[in-house]
């Protein structure tokens, strides 16, 4: 299972903080308000209750004020604002227009110590009410004894629970854009944060395609011990090809130089009248050489990945290896078709290509009566390059066989049938396709299906 990429994982650990962040502060602030319009509405309420208290008359035997209410909700039935005076003696009670014929069953029995105290009520029109409830007492006039009254005034909560829901619906709306601005700050933060991995990535793609040797730029400290170890990699990594290369040619070497004395016993052979042995050497030397050059040309190939971005252009490549088989004897005496657009690039490094056209092309000069073609068709983003000879062909079982190890089905021509051998390793290193057919000229068709570089433009079909 593929992980998720390291800048979806941050976007979402701060996108999940700054939701759960925004969250715990949004039931925080709408608690707040909430307290704070309750306190606010106790406060009026108790401001109520204080003119409340200054304007009742408590002489006559129903309790009066000696002036109305100022707030005109108090003489509006069922108009949220109340209040009421009751003398607990006699339960004579006024109360205000708002209250029409209803009566407020505050609780008489909680009433200590003149505290006022707050009580939930039901009110005409059955809305839940606050209260604030007081019992005073009163000095008559005269002189003749104070009176105990119970005062109350009491709104409706429906002015807070709207004054709640509107907040919280503002507050989840400048929560929603918070959390937005939040959350692409975060973005354009883990961008820039984790933009020294795509140099890095970009330096590696680089160093790939042959265009530098070293991770170079200039780096945080905290990738820094990165890009060394990726340095000390990549140095010890070309000294180790390096040295492997240089001993496979030492080696080589030696190999050949015994080669040719060996030779040199086989043709002494010869001129002693000993054909059979000398024979049996001499093919033994060319197997060998043959083997030894084959290695030699495969230490010399470059491994290219699918992701590799290396680009060369084909035409120059393909001029340049039929200018060469040109110079042959048999080249000379071939007809040429070359179909090659001059802006069409593979994938590919400049010497792996000229190493496999070279195979290829030599291969079909050799088998061919009088005509090699050579065309490039592009499909999607791959190319195809095809070599076609006029020569015998081959037939389906020999073609699934063909390009195996020393695997040859005609002895009359020269060689040892590691050509096509190597066009195999070449094509398995970069990750491209080899394909046999039979050619519509009459021979073999040959069609290395490779990756398209950078730089094509639309090609002809």
């Amino acid at each position: 299972m593929k992980a998720p990429s390291l800048r979806f994982r941050l976007l979402l650990l701060s996108s999940v903080s700054i939701a759960v962040a925004l969250l715990v502060a949004g039931f925080a602030i709408a608690l707040l308000f909430s307290s704070h319009i309750e306190r606010s509405q106790r406060a009026q309420l108790e401001h109520q209750l204080l003119r409340l208290a200054a304007l009742v008359e408590p002489g006559p035997q129903m309790p009066e004020l000696r002036q109305a209410m100022p707030d005109p909700r108090y003489e509006s039935p069922a108009g949220g604002l109340y209040w009421q005076v009751t003398d607990p003696d006699t339960h004579a009670t006024s109360r205000s227009r708002s209250l029409w014929d209803t009566v407020l069953p505050y609780p008489a029995a909680a009433l200590v110590d003149h505290t006022p105290i707050t009580a939930p009520l039901i009110d005409p029109a059955g809305l839940p009410l606050v209260a604030l409830v007081q019992r005073l007492s009163f000095e008559r006039d005269g002189g003749v004894g104070d009176r105990v009254l119970d005062l109350v005034v009491a709104e409706t909560t429906s002015g807070v629970d709207a004054a709640n829901a509107a907040f919280r619906s503002d507050l989840v709306r400048a929560l929603a854009v918070l959390a937005l601005v939040l959350i692409s700050a975060a973005w354009v933060q883990v961008m820039l944060g984790l933009a020294p991995l795509d140099v890095i990535k970009r330096g590696i793609a680089a160093i790939r395609s042959g265009h530098s040797h070293h991770l170079e730029g200039a780096f945080p400290k905290e990738v820094m011990p990165l890009v060394a170890e990726v340095n000390e990699l990549l140095d010890l990594q070309e000294r180790s090809i390096t040295f492997a290369r240089e001993r496979a040619a030492d080696l080589a070497h030696g190999l050949k130089t015994s080669l040719t004395l060996l030779n040199g016993h086989a043709y002494s052979l010869r001129q002693q009248g000993s054909d059979g042995p000398a024979a049996a050497i001499e093919s033994l030397v060319d197997d060998m050489s043959a083997t030894i050059d084959h290695q030699l040309r495969l230490s010399r190939l470059r491994h290219r990945s699918r992701s590799d971005r290396q680009s060369t252009a084909l035409a120059p490549v393909v001029e340049k290896v039929v200018a060469a088989l040109r110079l042959t004897a048999a080249g000379r005496e071939i007809q040429w078709n070359i179909a090659i657009p001059p802006d069409c690039h593979i994938a590919l490094d400049t010497m792996d290509l000229t190493e496999l056209l070279g195979v290829l092309v030599e291969n079909a000069t050799k088998w061919a009566k009088a005509t090699v073609s050579l065309a490039a068709e592009p499909q999607a983003d791959r190319l195809v390059l095809r070599v076609e000879d006029d020569g015998p062909g081959l037939d389906e079982t020999q073609m699934q066989s063909l390009g195996k190890r020393g695997q040859r089905f005609d002895n009359s021509q020269p060689g040892y049938g590691l050509g096509l051998a190597i066009a195999r390793e070449i094509v398995s290193l970069n990750g491209a396709e080899l394909q046999f057919a039979r050619s519509g000229l009459g021979g073999l068709s040959i069609s290395v299906v490779l990756p398209q570089g950078a730089g094509n433009r639309a090609l002809p079909r």
